[in-house]
């Protein structure tokens, strides 16, 4: 298995990817939902890490960054993560992309997670984000608790 960042041409599997994920609000709009891929992966403000195995995607990771000027550094945002089995080892893959990025960066002073329990509601049950490091911060978001 690979991480790897994405890049443009990988627009059309991470659409197809979500459009297999149960419940995702994208099976209403797949041309939208290529088009917004396009654009994240085409913005200097976040970055796409995904999974493979071979040609198939198992996974992705989708980070953007934010300025935070008053604090001399910047806020890192895990918005969605999300793979195609319960592999546990997968979501410390992903992270660890991200965790590397963001020491590669030197300036991320903070790395949060957005939850999405309408989404992957399996993912609070099983305690994959305490066994990632995070902690609770908010209502659905969660603060890493490791070094950057």
């Amino acid at each position: 298995m690979q991480i790897r960042l994405a890049n443009r041409k990988d627009s059309q599997k991470l659409t197809e990817l979500c459009l297999e994920w149960e419940g995702a609000p994208a099976t209403q709009n797949p041309e939208l939902l290529e088009e917004l891929w396009f654009q994240t992966l085409t913005d200097d403000d976040s970055s796409v890490y995904i999974a493979q195995k071979e040609s198939q995607l198992l996974g992705f990771v989708h980070v953007t960054y934010q300025a935070r000027p008053a604090r001399l550094g910047w806020r890192a945002t895990i918005e969605e993560l999300h793979t195609t089995t319960e592999a546990p080892e997968l979501y410390h893959q992903l992270l660890e992309a991200v965790v590397a990025e963001c020491r590669r960066r030197g300036d991320v002073i903070a790395l949060y997670l957005i939850t999405q329990p309408d989404l992957e509601p399996s993912l609070s049950t099983h305690q994959v984000y305490a066994d990632l490091g995070f902690k609770k911060r908010g209502r659905e978001v969660l603060i890493w608790t490791g070094e950057l």
